[in-house]
């Protein structure tokens, strides 16, 4: 019985992004997410054995982004909601553009990227799924993005997998809650870091942008179009300035209000997207350097319009770019964070605008992540998405066995 569960990372172990885990219990073979690491060159986890289902968590690239290459392997059986097979399909197709124009190769192509949205079986939080042989799997929101979810499978023993987390409601979707298990894979991101109080957050940001307008600068916010542009929509909403929104963010921002379920408040959304601008053409983004504040892809500013607006602005000492999430290193926000400058088409420019940053994370923070496996009451934890683990240990290992493993170690628990 000790030794029946089998674990191993192919990727996203001792890292942030390229998540992949595959599990061995009861007979079964499942896999856990199968994302790549967006970069230059991008990133891929280790190939990925024949599995009998594949268990995704989200649509955010680190998690779904080598799905089509799974289904160029074979057919699959691919759970999620369906508002993360519909926004995973989005980010394939433009992982494939990006791929051309950078010059990196991807190993997956539009045929694949059709098969796997035909491999897609729709998911939804609170039900459960049998998985035969005495096993089933139980969905629960992981309050991440919209149609997040953790996976808890029940067999012999019960293992939650959790994805990536949120404990805490936001303007988008409402917090994950704790679930019984007797293993927890959990995402580690944020060991040895807290988060600011959302509030407190959100009245800094909104107090700057005031000190920025008033000015007479623009704001630019680069923001993932997943989840991040729709969250800060939301915190703009009754805020009154001019808004003009561009970049991918806006098709998600539909699909979002296509599936409201997985929302906490379609209204609000629909009310703060009818309040912004969008931007449709080279006329719009004219209009957008003459506005208050202009939301756009991408996050990191590696690419989308987020580049052509710096390009305008870059030399406005009132202006001012406002980073809202977890910048990678060697991209060209961090760039712009450490030295003031970013990379436009490959040339280094100094940047003359004001920069900040704002914590509009998505994930739990270091003791939200203690009292949310202490809540779950595993007897064993296993760590992973994460390049720092050490802060959780001693505090985890007060109530359960901790493992973190790295890339491609295979180990029973």
């Amino acid at each position: 019985m000790d030794n029946d569960i089998k674990i191993q990372f192919l990727g996203g172990a001792n890292e942030v992004g390229n998540a992949a885990m595959v599990l061995e219990m009861d007979g079964l073979k499942l896999l856990f997410e199968y994302g790549l690491s967006p970069g230059k060159p991008p990133r891929f986890p280790m190939p990925s054995p024949p599995v009998d289902r594949v268990m995704i968590t989200h649509a955010h690239l680190d998690h779904s982004g080598m799905i089509p290459w799974l289904c160029a392997q074979g057919t699959q059986t691919i759970f999620a909601t369906e508002i993360t097979s519909k926004v995973s399909n989005l980010l394939h197709k433009d992982t494939l553009k990006i791929s051309k124009m950078d010059g990196y190769a991807i190993p997956f192509d539009s045929n694949d990227v059709k098969e796997a949205q035909h491999s897609f079986i729709r998911v939804d939080p609170n039900k459960k799924k049998d998985l035969g042989e005495n096993a089933e799997v139980c969905f629960h929101s992981a309050g991440h993005i919209p149609g997040s979810i953790m996976y808890q499978v029940k067999g012999s023993r019960t293992v939650l997998f959790t994805g990536d987390i949120n404990v805490i409601d936001t303007k988008l979707v409402k917090a994950a809650k704790p679930a019984s298990c007797d293993i927890l894979c959990m995402e580690a991101t944020y060991a040895g870091r807290e988060h600011p109080k959302r509030s407190e957050l959100e009245k800094r940001f909104l107090d700057r942008i005031d000190e920025v307008v008033g000015r007479g600068g623009v704001v630019v916010i680069p923001a993932f179009a997943v989840s991040r542009s729709q969250e800060i929509i939301l915190v703009l909403k009754n805020a009154g300035y001019n808004v003009w929104f561009d970049g991918m963010g806006r098709k998600v921002s539909k699909l979002f209000l296509k599936h409201p379920e997985y929302l906490k408040s379609p209204d609000d959304l629909r009310k703060a997207m009818n309040a912004i601008n969008l931007v449709h053409s080279d006329h719009g983004r004219k209009l957008a350097l003459k506005s208050e504040v202009i939301l756009t892809s991408s996050g990191m500013m590696d690419g989308g319009p987020v580049l052509w607006y710096m390009n305008h602005l870059k030399d406005d000492p009132k202006s001012a770019v406002f980073l809202t999430g977890y910048q990678v290193p060697g991209s060209n926000s961090k760039l712009l964070m450490e030295k003031g400058k970013l990379d436009f088409y490959g040339v280094q420019q100094k940047v003359e605008c004001e920069v900040d940053y704002f914590d509009f994370s998505a994930h739990a923070g270091h003791n939200e992540l203690i009292e949310f496996a202490k809540a779950c009451k595993p007897k064993k934890i296993v760590l992973f998405h994460s390049d720092n683990r050490t802060p959780l240990l001693e505090p985890l290992r007060q109530f359960a066995e901790v493992y973190t493993p790295t890339n491609g170690e295979t180990f029973s628990i």
